[in-house]
C-alpha cells in the first residue's frame, strides 16, 4: 500500500511540472523550421510528405492533437504542422500554444472513404452529399459545428427499428468531427453520416479507430464507410474508393507561447481540482472511465481463463510421447512467444477474423488466450517436471491409476511452483491490453485517450488510468498469493 501511496504522489507531481521555454522568434515559413523539432500526426499527408516538405527538419510522430498540443507546450517539439481544421474550437493560448502561419504547399480535399468494390454506396453517399450541398443542410451544419455555435449544435435523431440493417462507419477522435459528449458521439462528421444512414434507411453504428488503422480497416471490410477528414491523395485510391470531396483546407503551423505570453501557473491543488472536474465530472465523463475498466476486466478475466485451459492442454501435448503432439505443441509455443503481442492482435483481427462477424472484443479475447496459453504451458510443464519422480512411483505403488497419481501427487506440487511465475503472467497480460484500442476497443487506455481528445489535458485521464491499472495489478497478486497460501 506504502508503494502505491508513493506512486500516487510522483504521478500527482509530475501534473503540476511544466518545462519553461525561452521566448523565441515565431517561424513565417516553412523555411524557418530547419533544424526544428516537428510534431505531427502519425499516418496522416504530413507524415507521408514529411521529407519533402521538410528535409531539414526532425520528425515527431505522434497519435492525437493533443499528444502534439502537450509536446509542443512542454518542449519534446519546437512547432506542430497540421491541417487548418484541426484546432477549430479549441483555445490554443489555454494549453500555451499559438498560431504561427498558414501555408498551401499541402492542401487538399477530404473524402469519405470505402472498400474498391463497394461503388454502389459510395455512388449514393455522392448523391446524398450533392443533396445537402444543394438544399443549404451542409452549410448549416458548418454553421453549428465549425463555428462557436459548437456547444449548442445536436444531432438529429430517426428512429429505426430494431431489424433495420446497419451502416457501419470507422472514424476517430478528432475534435470537432468526432467526439464523445454525454456518453454519444457527436461532431460534424457523425451528424453527416447519421442523416447519410436515414437517406440509406439504415441504422449507423460508429467504430473508433487510431488514424493510422483506419485504411486497413476499410479495406478488410471491418467498416462499410471510413472518415477523419482524410486527404484524398492518388496512393490512398489505389487502396480505397474517396466519394467527391465534402471539406477542403491548407496548412497550419503552430508553435509555443512565449514565457512572457504564458499564463500563470496554478498551484498544485488548484490543478488538480481543475483537472478532477474537467476530466471526470464535466460531461459524466467517468462513465467512460467505468466503460473501458469493464472492456479490460472482460478481455483479462476470459483471457486468464481460455489461456489457462489452453495452457493445460498444450502442456498435456508437450509431455505426450507421441512425437507428432509434442512437435504440434512446440512450434505452437515458439511462434506464439516470438511474435509481438500487437503484431499478433492486428494478423488476429485484420487478417484471420477480417470477414467474420466476431466482435473485436472476443478477437482480442482469442489472440490474449492464445498467447497466454503459450506461457503457462511452459510454467506447467516445467512446475510438473520438476516434482520428483519418486511421487508419480509412491502413487502407482499404493494404487492410484495414472491420472489420480498426477492430481493428489504431482499437481498440487507443481501448483504450488507455478502460481508465482503465473501471477506474473496474468499481470502481464492485463497490461499489455492497453493495445485494444488499435482494434477499435474502448478500453482504459482507449478511453484516456477519448477523454483527452475534448479536455486537451495529456496528463490528468492518463494518471487515473495508472492507478487503475495498478490497483487491478495489485487484487490479482493478492487474489493468486491468497490461492498459493492455501495450496500450501
Amino acid at each position: 500500500m506504502r508503494k502505491g501511496l508513493l506512486l500516487f504522489a510522483f504521478l500527482l507531481a509530475l501534473t503540476a511540472c511544466s518545462s519553461d521555454q525561452e521566448p523565441q522568434q515565431l517561424p513565417t515559413s516553412l523555411d524557418d523550421l530547419a533544424g526544428k523539432r516537428v510534431a505531427y500526426l502519425t499516418g496522416s499527408i504530413y507524415d507521408l510528405r514529411f521529407d519533402e516538405i521538410l528535409p531539414n527538419s526532425i520528425r515527431v510522430g505522434l497519435n492525437g492533437i493533443p499528444e502534439i498540443m502537450m509536446a509542443v507546450k512542454q518542449g519534446q517539439a519546437d512547432y506542430s504542422i497540421t491541417d487548418s481544421v484541426s484546432y477549430i474550437g479549441v483555445d490554443l493560448a489555454q494549453h500555451d500554444c499559438q498560431f504561427c502561419f498558414a501555408d498551401d504547399i499541402i492542401s487538399g480535399d477530404a473524402g469519405v472513404c470505402f472498400r474498391k468494390d463497394n461503388t454502389e454506396l459510395c455512388g449514393k453517399f455522392n448523391e446524398f452529399l450533392a443533396g445537402i450541398k444543394a438544399d443549404g443542410t451542409f452549410e448549416y451544419m458548418k454553421d453549428r459545428w465549425l463555428t462557436q455555435k459548437i456547444d449548442t449544435a445536436q444531432i438529429p435523431h430517426y428512429s429505426v427499428s430494431s431489424n433495420t440493417p446497419v451502416l457501419k462507419i470507422g472514424i476517430i477522435n478528432s475534435y470537432p468531427f468526432e467526439f464523445i459528449k454525454d456518453g454519444e458521439w457527436q461532431g460534424f462528421e457523425i451528424e453527416m453520416m447519421v442523416r447519410f444512414a436515414h437517406y440509406m434507411g439504415m441504422k449507423p453504428e460508429f467504430v473508433c479507430f487510431e488514424f493510422n488503422t483506419m485504411l486497413p480497416s476499410i479495406m478488410t471490410g471491418r467498416v462499410d464507410a471510413g472518415l477523419c477528414f482524410i486527404f484524398i491523395t492518388e496512393e490512398r485510391a489505389k487502396q480505397v474508393l474517396f466519394s467527391d470531396p465534402y471539406m477542403s483546407c491548407g496548412t497550419l503551423v503552430v508553435g509555443p507561447l512565449s514565457g512572457a505570453d504564458r499564463k500563470q501557473s496554478k498551484g498544485l491543488v488548484s490543478v488538480v481540482m481543475d483537472s478532477f472536474k474537467n476530466n471526470l465530472i464535466v460531461e459524466d465523463r467517468w462513465k467512460l472511465i467505468v466503460d473501458g475498466l469493464y472492456e479490460t476486466l472482460i478481455i483479462t478475466i476470459f483471457s486468464i481463463l481460455l489461456g489457462t485451459v489452453l495452457g493445460c492442454l498444450i502442456c498435456w501435448m508437450r509431455l505426450s510421447r507421441r512425437r507428432l503432439l509434442s512437435g504440434i505443441a512446440k512450434v505452437y509455443v515458439e511462434i506464439l512467444r516470438d511474435i509481438p503481442m500487437l503484431v499478433f492482435l492486428m494478423i488476429m483481427f485484420y487478417v484471420v477474423f477480417s470477414s467474420s462477424r466476431i466482435t473485436s472484443t472476443w478477437v482480442a479475447i482469442i489472440a490474449f488466450a492464445m498467447n497466454f496459453g503459450a506461457y503457462t504451458s511452459e510454467m506447467f510443464r516445467t512446475g510438473i517436471q520438476g516434482v520428483d519422480p519418486g511421487q508419480t512411483e509412491a502413487g502407482l505403488a499404493l494404487g492410484f491409476t495414472r491420472a489420480g497419481t498426477f492430481l493428489n501427487f504431482v499437481a498440487p506440487q507443481a501448483i504450488r511452483t507455478v502460481i508465482p511465475v503465473f501471477k506474473g503472467e496474468a499481470i502481464s497480460l492485463l497490461k499489455n491490453t492497453s493495445i485494444v484500442g488499435y482494434i477499435a476497443i474502448q478500453d482504459l487506455t482507449r478511453v484516456s485517450d477519448m477523454i483527452r481528445s475534448r479536455t486537451f489535458d495529456a496528463f490528468f485521464p492518463l494518471l487515473v488510468v495508472t492507478i487503475i491499472y495498478f490497483i487491478l495489478a495489485w487484487l490479482i497478486g493478492l487474489g493468486l498469493d491468497a490461492l498459493n497460501r492455501k495450496e500450501k
